[in-house]
């Protein structure tokens, strides 16, 4: 299971996506799964928010849970013409079971992981050496130039002002590139407005802004679950990009997630050269898929493959993120 499964990110995207959508939780002793089915005249099974969440995956307490909830995932999906459950962790039960019961198995894309050490120091001895100077000069040279300030939205008014300025400056980078952005849509804004507003009650969320005289340079949105942070997407200031205002605030970013016992940083999709750079390494993830033989689900494989490569080719180009 991961954050995009918490009971506070599955009502938000029912409250703003749900039109359409019939929604499963399923239930056996020791695991459960969320599902949604959608479509009219071929009907397809996919994870709760699938399209939306960067991961899919179930709450499996022991494997041995693992053979009755495909069970059921099984029987759900006869009610249909195709099932494709996208972003499982390679090591999840699901795998196991699907493959031996002769869906398709097939790659999806990798998520960099950071495994943190247990203070920050280690942390940036730990990286190459150039990285290493970077993140150790790069702050102070920003604060020879600017009034620096890093805030974590805490209260209801930072959120508003936070997200204003994520959805801003994210726009910025895609307008430049003659492209909306996936936070571009007014639907998009409201789900995102709405599950970081849960998650503040929660304590899940991590919403950083770095201001340079009093202007925000940077935002990055991440999540705190399961003890490790979810990294779901950033804005940059155009003009100040040369004062790598990036690595100054994940340099931030990191430090605190440290400190507040954090062991992972999960970059999610997307294979960016600078996740690497960070110290990130690659997890691998699968897709689940099987299609029923007969017209309508030929043509429900035909149309998530041409989705599938549709949305490849925008993270190719324009990055994940």
């Amino acid at each position: 299971m991961t954050v995009f499964q918490t009971q506070q990110y599955r009502e938000s995207y029912a409250q703003v996506f749900g039109r359409g959508k019939r929604f499963h939780s399923v239930d056996v002793p020791g695991a459960q799964v969320w599902l949604q089915s959608r479509g009219i005249g071929a009907k397809r099974l996919e994870f709760w928010g699938q399209g939306i969440a960067d991961c899919g995956g179930a709450l499996i307490e022991t494997p041995e849970a693992a053979p009755a909830l495909w069970q059921e995932i099984e029987r759900l999906a006869q009610n249909g013409q195709g099932t494709h459950l996208t972003q499982i962790e390679a090591t999840s039960p699901l795998i196991f079971c699907g493959n031996e019961a002769g869906w398709t198995v097939s790659d999806a894309e990798t998520c960099p992981v950071l495994t943190f050490p247990d203070t920050f120091d280690e942390y940036v001895k730990s990286l190459g050496k150039n990285m290493r100077e970077q993140i150790k000069r790069y702050p102070k040279r920003l604060e020879k130039q600017f009034k620096v300030e890093y805030e974590l939205a805490q209260t209801e008014a930072q959120l508003e002002v936070a997200l204003s300025d994520l959805f801003r400056l994210h726009g910025k980078r895609w307008r430049a590139r003659g492209q909306t952005g996936v936070l571009g849509l007014p639907s998009r804004q409201k789900f995102h407005r709405l599950v970081c507003q849960k998650f503040l009650e929660a304590d899940f969320l991590r919403l950083w802004t770095l201001r340079c005289d009093g202007q925000a340079a940077c935002v990055l949105l991440s999540y705190f679950w399961g003890g490790r942070y979810w990294f779901f997407i950033g804005g940059f200031e155009p003009d100040l990009m040369r004062w790598s205002v990036g690595t100054c605030l994940f340099a931030r970013v990191f430090q605190h997630a440290i400190e507040e016992g954090a062991s992972e940083f999960d970059f999610l999709r997307g294979a960016e050269e600078y996740k690497y750079r960070f110290g990130a390494v690659n997890r691998d993830y699968k897709t689940l898929s099987h299609f029923s033989p007969t017209p309508r689900g030929h043509l429900l494989r035909r149309r998530v493959a041409l989705e599938n490569a549709f949305i490849a080719r925008l993270h190719e180009k324009f990055g994940a993120n």
